[in-house]
């Protein structure tokens, strides 16, 4: 466990077990000092908290002279450059992310550049196998014969997409929510490697979620649309109403996963990537997102339809909008949404 402490008006951490046990010695925590756990969302005193107040009640009885002289050649931890959780965000709305995103993109464009055209550079070199598998399967169609390296092509590229995309993908995230609190760089697209197993675990079963759910929901418009091909006597008026409402009953249970599910699975790797989180389980991870994104999927959809849209236009403007203002104004929205949603991607880095 790990713990945020407000010293000097500055949250500093997070900190361990030790840590804490050394501060409390040296007076630095006190009943009334704002602490908060890794991972919470709010703050509370001191004395609330079930570990620090059990610190304060056994130092206050066994007197704390001896154990401070004994700890006060121990370094100070360095203060973090911003507040963290609910001081720093606030509850995360459809137009607050949108507001804290353009703020992002003004104060930190070069940051959000960098970091968009690393990601989609990469993002581009995974899809290299599969563009490869479709060239092939085209001159083979052109030629009248066979192209079984294809399948071998697809296989490297969806592996690619598991083991490298899933890890590139929690680490934009990440990258984006340190960017919109000041302190993001280029470096943080890859802390998605560092719990390494977690992370493509929690990609796997967001997409194996998320993929089971699209298939539920576009199930029956599928049967009605099988049915009315697989009709022997079929007008064409007839084929023509069945077949419309069939492909109705499937863009409304595709629309509805995008709407309702999609933004409650698609950070799980992030969570799982995020050095300001606890490491967890999938089960765990799972759990956090599905429950701190309750209420509010539509708006977070909302918000990538709204900024992809606006990405996608960015493309006409001379071949460099994309890079230039799409890509980097997405990003800032993006790790805006995570940052508000999750209360995470605080600016301490690993290791400091």
């Amino acid at each position: 466990m790990h713990w945020y402490v407000v010293e000097s008006g500055q949250p500093t951490g997070p900190h361990d077990r030790v840590a804490i046990e050394r501060m409390v010695a040296l007076g630095r925590i006190n009943a009334a000092t704002k602490v908060c756990v890794v991972g919470d969302t709010a703050w509370s005193h001191a004395s609330s908290d079930p570990v620090i107040g059990g610190l304060l009640a056994g130092m206050a009885n066994a007197g704390m002279t001896a154990r401070a002289d004994a700890l006060l050649g121990a370094s100070h931890p360095p203060l973090a450059s911003t507040p963290i959780p609910e001081e720093s965000l606030p509850a995360f709305t459809y137009g607050g992310a949108s507001s804290l995103g353009r703020k992002a993109f003004k104060a930190k464009w070069g940051v959000l550049v960098l970091v968009a055209l690393v990601y989609f550079a990469i993002a581009y070199a995974l899809s290299i196998p599969g563009a490869a598998a479709e060239m092939l399967r085209k001159a083979a169609e052109e030629s009248g014969g066979e192209a079984p390296a294809a399948l071998g092509l697809d296989v490297i590229g969806w592996l690619l997409n598991i083991l490298v995309g899933g890890p590139m993908l929690a680490g934009w995230a990440i990258a984006g929510a340190r960017t919109v609190r000041g302190v993001g760089y280029v470096g943080d697209l890859f802390l998605g490697f560092q719990r390494y197993g977690a992370v493509v675990l929690a990609h796997i079963v967001s997409l194996l979620l998320m993929g089971l759910a699209f298939v539920a929901a576009m199930l029956p418009g599928g049967i009605m649309l099988a049915v009315a091909v697989g009709e022997e006597d079929l007008s064409a008026g007839r084929f023509g109403a069945v077949g419309g409402v069939a492909i109705l009953l499937v863009a409304a249970g595709a629309l509805a996963v995008s709407i309702w599910l999609l933004p409650r699975l698609m950070f799980m790797s992030a969570l799982a990537a995020d050095p300001s989180l606890p490491r967890e389980g999938v089960r765990e991870t799972l759990g956090r997102s599905w429950s701190m994104t309750a209420g509010k999927a539509p708006a977070m959809f909302g918000l990538l339809l709204a900024y992809g849209i606006l990405m996608g236009l960015t493309v006409i403007l001379l071949c460099i909008g994309l890079p230039l203002i799409g890509a980097p104004l997405f990003t800032a929205a993006y790790g805006s949404m995570y940052a508000m949603v999750f209360s995470a991607g605080h600016p301490t880095r690993p290791g400091r």
